[in-house]
């Protein structure tokens, strides 16, 4: 990481190594006068005691430029083991931008096509919803609704060796909801669209979602820190641990629904994967890129992002007891995220991005 002056004075400021005035002047600022100045070692400490995030990591890179990673905070509350740069963090839904990835990796092998439809891809599929495309799943288009009946969605298991079968259910009682609008009229953000859009692939690779995924997406780019469901153990506090209501859970979400928001990594290859998007590196052709990071239907969902005027992607996450967020400016060449282990920031949505914005603007 490069030590600007700023991150060598934040830590200073936070080991209580400079003139107490000054020192003092800083730790009385507001939450939103830390907000607004560049992400340091001081900033992330009093903005995490601010939100009451036991444990939160944040990077940014500009260009070539060496990135920069921050982490502060415990692992769980009430236990000693402190956060790393290295630790592995939850990322929840910013895991559709993985399953969009994948599945242009199958369209560029000739496995499926973007235009291929529910009905020729999947058994048993309703009258009214055999036309959808993946296009129409990936984009949030398809008319289907959020998720499956929440009674039968936690019904599950959290963790499954091979989940394709209870995926294969989750898609039987997705499709028998009726749906919410009609395919490409509006933006109705789905889970269930991105579990039907990794059925299709399993039916067409014969394999499961989490062994495509390795295969196409993350042995290729070496990203070996990701895995599924929840970071760590769950008898020990080897990685950060997500909360609820204050208190330190092992769990995820059902493993059938994982295409959706399954999965987890360090903050290292999280920065790798933005990199790769902004880049458009080798792993995909151009007009691959193109699909994934170009808006549909007149909305501001592209697949597996939301896309902004100028370039910009943008996308969050969490399983409700952890919260990611990442943006990639591809005009400034900006990579910058956070991760953090409860709901705090959830309720403040882009509110860390200025100042990991301008932290990338000083080290350029």
């Amino acid at each position: 990481m490069r030590l600007t002056r700023r991150l060598v004075v934040g830590a200073l400021a936070a080991g209580g190594l400079l003139p107490g005035r000054i020192a003092a002047q800083r730790r009385d600022m507001t939450l939103d006068e830390w907000l607004a100045v560049p992400m340091s070692s001081l900033s992330l400490t009093s903005i995490r005691r601010a939100v009451g995030t036991p444990g939160m990591a944040v990077f940014w890179q500009t260009g070539a430029a060496p990135p920069a990673f921050l982490a502060d905070g415990l692992r769980a509350v009430g236990h000693v083991e402190p956060v790393t740069p290295r630790d592995k963090w939850h990322i929840g839904s910013i895991t559709k931008s993985f399953t969009a990835t994948l599945f242009a990796r199958a369209v560029e092998a000739g496995a499926i096509g973007w235009d291929t439809t529910l009905g020729s891809a999947l058994p048993q599929v309703p009258r009214r919803y055999r036309a959808l495309t993946a296009i129409d799943l990936l984009s949030h288009h398809s008319g289907l609704p959020k998720d499956i009946p929440l009674d039968a969605l936690f019904a599950m298991p959290q963790r499954e060796a091979d989940p394709r079968q209870s995926r294969r259910r989750f898609a039987e009682l997705a499709l028998a909801m009726k749906p919410e609008a009609k395919p490409r009229s509006r933006m109705i953000y789905s889970n269930a669209g991105y579990v039907l859009a990794a059925r299709m692939l399993e039916e067409a690779s014969g394999l499961p979602w989490e062994a495509l995924l390795r295969r196409e997406v993350l042995e290729p780019l070496g990203l070996s820190s990701v895995g599924f469901g929840p970071p760590g153990s769950a008898d020990s506090f080897d990685q950060p641990w997500g909360h609820d209501q204050g208190k330190p859970v092992f769990a995820d979400n059902p493993a059938a629904m994982a295409p959706a928001g399954g999965l987890h990594m360090s903050v290292g290859d999280l920065a790798t994967w933005l990199r790769v998007h902004r880049d458009r590196t080798a792993l995909l052709r151009p007009e691959s890129w193109k699909m994934l990071h170009t808006p549909k239907f007149g909305s501001d969902m592209a697949l597996g992002w939301f896309a902004a005027p100028g370039g910009s992607l943008w996308h969050n996450g969490s399983n409700t007891r952890w919260y990611a967020e990442v943006q990639i400016d591809r005009q400034s060449g900006v990579i910058m995220g956070h991760c953090g282990n409860d709901m705090a920031l959830f309720y403040r949505q882009r509110a860390l991005l200025p100042a990991l914005r301008a932290a990338a603007s000083e080290d350029r």
